[in-house]
């Protein structure tokens, strides 16, 4: 064997043993979550949490109608996932919120060996009884051109009875600041207070023009915090108008919708 015969035999071993050190560093090991005393537990659905250094994970619990207000893990695969979630829960019309709720087969593509499946992100059930089963993935991916036949084999094959229909959202949806305001609006739910919201709405609707947020903070009568809260509450409702785009502060300009 001459020299580069073995500079290339040499090379190609580098070659797959970085390969396979860089298959075995994506596939990391998964992050469980135990049994968390009050709280409605994952179970057996498909787990999408797993360490990494490039894509997000996350997870919270969300108590809708649905399960009797009791607190249900939530578990998100990206942020675009997070987002639509968090801003599902605050519509007053939204009653249910599932992750991971159903798997479907698909055909081999081949036609051959193993059949494939497919696990849906989000299932959302309304207040009067319609659900929602919805694909969540990146902008960037759904311009792809093979976004729209994957889209439509899924849709083929989810069965009628599973949904009212299958939506798809993107992160174009979403944007950094509305991420961020619906966080803090979550946060501000887990603080109810009913009269103070009430008190609010109140306001909002005795006003003929929009006014600054830390106006109408002001006008309310109620401790700052209090009042920042519930507005916050008002806002995700949809009984209080905002740019939700933007940082939502007390320089902000709010009006009736």
């Amino acid at each position: 064997m001459n020299s580069l015969e073995e500079t290339s035999k040499l090379s190609r071993k580098t070659t797959k043993r970085t390969k396979a050190r860089k298959e075995a560093a994506k596939r990391k090991p998964r992050i469980k979550i135990g049994e968390i005393e009050g709280v409605i537990g994952w179970g057996n659905r498909r787990n999408p949490l797993s360490r990494s250094n490039r894509s997000y994970k996350s997870g919270m619990t969300l108590s809708t109608s649905m399960f009797e207000f009791q607190p249900s893990l939530i578990l998100n695969d990206s942020e675009i996932e997070e987002a639509f979630k968090i801003d599902a829960f605050l519509q007053p019309h939204v009653v249910g919120s599932e992750c991971q709720p159903l798997t479907i087969p698909l055909p081999s593509r081949t036609g051959k060996g193993r059949g494939r499946s497919h696990t849906f992100d989000v299932r959302i059930t309304l207040q009067d009884g319609k659900v929602y089963l919805v694909y969540v993935k990146a902008q960037t991916s759904l311009r792809s051109s093979s976004s729209v036949p994957t889209i439509a084999e899924i849709v083929k094959h989810t069965p009628r009875d599973a949904c009212h229909r299958v939506t798809v959202v993107s992160d174009a949806m979403f944007s950094r600041n509305y991420r961020d305001n619906n966080r803090r609006i979550l946060m501000c739910h887990e603080m109810p207070d009913p009269e103070a919201d009430q008190r609010i709405c109140d306001l909002i609707d005795a006003e003929n023009a929009p006014l600054r947020l830390s106006t109408l903070i002001y006008k309310s009568g109620l401790n700052k915090a209090q009042a920042w809260c519930a507005t916050m509450r008002m806002i995700g409702a949809g009984h209080v108008g905002t740019e939700r785009d933007a940082v939502i502060d007390y320089p902000s300009v709010i009006w009736r919708p």
